[in-house]
């Protein structure tokens, strides 16, 4: 990578180009690589928003579109960097782009940046000068190799294992992420006093506490009702009792919800449900829909679950702090698209459907509404088993 002050200048002076363009002018710019160009063009602006602190850093480049994609956003980086860094000696086995070893090195004493892709490493040495981060040591190597090869011993090794397979294909299991946890996880227990494992948002959470065995804490973390990543926290010891599962939402006003329960305890709990629809429908974030605290939800805020199977609750008191959506019901309809032309003339609303014999596209399809406007329809089945929609406008909170 041949980086220089006159390639930055270069680069921030076509930042506002579109980069395909500059692709094609290759014989206009022979002197530079305009591929290389376009690649940190577009990491630029991808960077903005994903990782607004980052981008102002004119020095920082970026890596190619897939690694870009792959990596943490500033949200997700900087609260797992405030939650488990703090004064800590950290190796990060994942290391790629860097950006989790980036805001960890802000909190952490150390941290050991280890990557096999020479090209990724390069870049994430590159750029942790560029960020005058001094207490980083990278190291180009095998994870697995180099933790059996090291005589470090480390506070938490964090472990971002990659998701793709031999032919580029999407994958979630633990068994076929690379590198593969499951068998590897007594080394690094080995090495470590705690493992944070960060897994898909897509991983079966039950299914992965049994196979790791050591888990004494889950995280679901999202970003303005997302789910991005599911956080496993390990220890030494095999674990007896349930872990406790926190759901983080950064919401899109600057908020956070968070909400922490055991999942076993879950399982025991008696709640109430309602016969009738009251005056306010609840739709709870991905993250408890995630984590499974269907019953925990109805107890922490005192609302009556509207069916066993249809996760969304009910109640005549507005609960301001719900961690969700909250709904107002303007009246019961009729499931028709001539009638429900009567009730919203202009023919836009959001349809959503929990618990119901057609998906939302489907619901939507048959009422013939397009998407958009103020108001809501919600089709869900009711405790008596019925099948019912409401017309409703969403409350803020």
């Amino acid at each position: 990578m041949n980086w220089s002050d006159e390639l930055k200048e270069f680069i921030i002076s076509h930042r506002t180009e579109d980069p395909l363009s500059l692709v094609l002018q290759q014989k206009k710019y022979p002197k530079w690589d305009m591929k290389f160009v376009a690649q940190q063009i577009e990491g630029y602006r991808m960077a903005q928003d994903k990782l607004p602190t980052l981008s102002l850093c004119d020095d920082f480049v970026y890596p190619p579109k897939l690694n870009r994609e792959q990596c943490s956003s500033e949200t997700t980086a900087l609260f797992k960097a405030m939650e488990y860094a703090e004064g800590k000696h950290i190796a990060d086995i994942t290391g790629g782009l860097g950006i989790d070893t980036v805001f960890m090195a802000k909190y952490a004493a150390t941290v050991d940046y280890i990557e096999q892709d020479e090209e990724l490493h390069d870049i994430a040495t590159h750029n942790f000068r560029a960020l005058e981060l001094g207490n980083i040591s990278a190291h180009c190597s095998d994870s697995i190799n180099f933790l059996k090869n090291t005589n470090k011993h480390f506070d938490l090794i964090y472990a971002d294992p990659a998701r793709r397979d031999n032919q580029g294909r999407k994958v979630s299991a633990l068994e076929n992420c690379t590198p593969n946890i499951l068998e590897n996880i007594d080394l690094l227990l080995s090495k470590a006093d705690m493992l944070l494992i960060k897994s898909s948002p897509m991983l079966d959470i039950t299914e992965a506490v049994a196979q790791l065995k050591h888990v004494s804490e889950i995280t679901i973390v999202a970003v303005k009702n997302e789910c991005k990543e599911i956080l496993f926290l390990c220890t030494g010891s095999v674990s007896d009792t349930s872990p406790k599962c926190r759901c983080i939402n950064f919401k899109s006003n600057g908020s956070v919800d968070k909400i922490t329960f055991n999942r076993e305890e879950e399982t025991t709990l008696s709640i109430p449900y309602s016969a009738n629809i009251e005056q306010y429908i609840y739709d709870p974030n991905v993250t408890l829909l995630k984590g499974g605290a269907f019953k925990t939800t109805s107890i922490l805020y005192d609302i009556k679950k509207i069916h066993r199977n249809t996760h969304l609750y009910t109640s005549e008191k507005k609960i301001e702090q719900f961690a969700g959506r909250i709904f107002k019901v303007i009246k019961e309809l009729h499931p028709s698209a001539k009638e429900i032309a009567k009730d919203i003339p202009n023919g836009k609303a959001h349809v959503i459907t929990r618990n119901y014999p057609m998906s939302s596209e489907e619901l939507q399809k048959k009422l013939r509404l397009k998407e958009g406007g103020d108001l809501y329809i919600i089709g869900l089945t009711k405790r008596d088993d019925k099948k019912a929609i409401y017309l409703c406008e969403a409350i803020a909170n």
